[in-house]
């Protein structure tokens, strides 16, 4: 009877949950929680204190009601750090049997639900050359990011062509200057013999990370083709006013260049008819064909048409 008077004498209270962000997080990374209490006879709290428990009725946080509007007793947002391993997840924050100046108050409780996710790494390739002659050796340069910022430095990779010929690498120690948190490398690679586009795949190991994370595989594309066997200058000039035009975009089979000072853009080319393509901003396009032999030289004469 004694332990039931003193049940009736407790004031209830009851939880509320203002703000949980993000309601999807980052494993590891931290929850941002603002809670609020109240008590049937809108007492002052202020100082009482609450908990978050986990799923095995461990405490993550704890901290105090620190406002007082009236009615409620709210904490500050504070943080709770997330789980590490994925997953969806379900916790309690406990308002627990408490007295404040001679005044007792019930225990209370309310849940709050949020998702961890792993972390997503980002690769990206670039610095790719194309085309590259035969079985030769070319560098791209391999980049990764982590969504949540981990280091990457040293991550293995595999990078695979379309003749399932693999090469091993790892990322470099130090981040990309300029960039917020992207690991990368330089990585030498070498060409099929087959004259054609190919594909390569890149895959990072993500195994030994601390957290679990995921990785799409990066591609790209470079084309192979038969060794250069003549250097070709190429003169663009102005049709009526025989004047040189620079940096005139200049394709020669599948070799790119851009026009200099003089006019001139030099390419080196296998032997053969190439089609040659020149463009130049208030400029008509130029278009024609050349069988490449052995010190030749083009001139490419270009109408001037500006756009209005």
């Amino acid at each position: 009877m004694g332990d039931y008077t003193q049940a009736e004498t407790k004031r209830q209270t009851r939880i509320e949950i203002l703000n949980l962000r993000p309601e999807e997080v980052d494993a590891g990374k931290e929850l941002w929680l603002q809670v609020r209490v109240i008590s049937e006879a809108h007492d002052d709290l202020l100082g009482c204190r609450i908990q978050v428990m986990d799923l095995f009725n461990h405490s993550v946080a704890e901290t105090e009601l620190a406002v007082l509007d009236g009615i409620s007793n709210d904490t500050h947002e504070f943080s709770l750090p997330a789980p590490q391993d994925p997953g969806e997840y379900t916790w309690t924050v406990l308002f627990s049997n408490q007295e404040k100046e001679g005044t007792s108050f019930a225990g209370s409780s309310g849940q709050l639900s949020f998702i961890v996710k792993p972390h997503r790494i980002t690769l990206n390739v670039w610095g790719v050359p194309s085309p590259v002659p035969q079985g030769e050796t070319f560098k791209v340069s391999i980049g990764a990011k982590c969504s949540a910022g981990c280091s990457l430095a040293g991550l293995p990779l595999v990078i695979e062509d379309d003749n399932h010929r693999v090469v091993y690498g790892h990322l470099g120690e130090a981040v990309l200057p300029q960039t917020n948190g992207v690991y990368w490398t330089e990585q030498e690679l070498s060409s099929p013999e087959e004259e054609t586009l190919h594909k390569w795949v890149i895959q990072c190991c993500t195994q030994e990370l601390e957290i679990q994370h995921h990785a799409q595989p990066e591609t790209f594309l470079c084309r192979t083709t038969k060794p250069s066997e003549h250097q070709v200058m190429i003169e663009v000039l102005d049709k009526y006013e025989q004047t040189p035009i620079a940096k005139a975009y200049v394709m020669l089979g599948l070799y790119k260049a851009t026009t200099d000072a003089n006019g001139v853009a030099v390419l080196e080319v296998p032997e053969g008819r190439q089609e040659l393509y020149v463009t130049k901003d208030d400029f008509l396009s130029f278009q024609t064909s050349f069988v490449i032999s052995k010190g030749i030289a083009i001139k490419a004469e270009l109408e001037y048409c500006p756009i209005l």
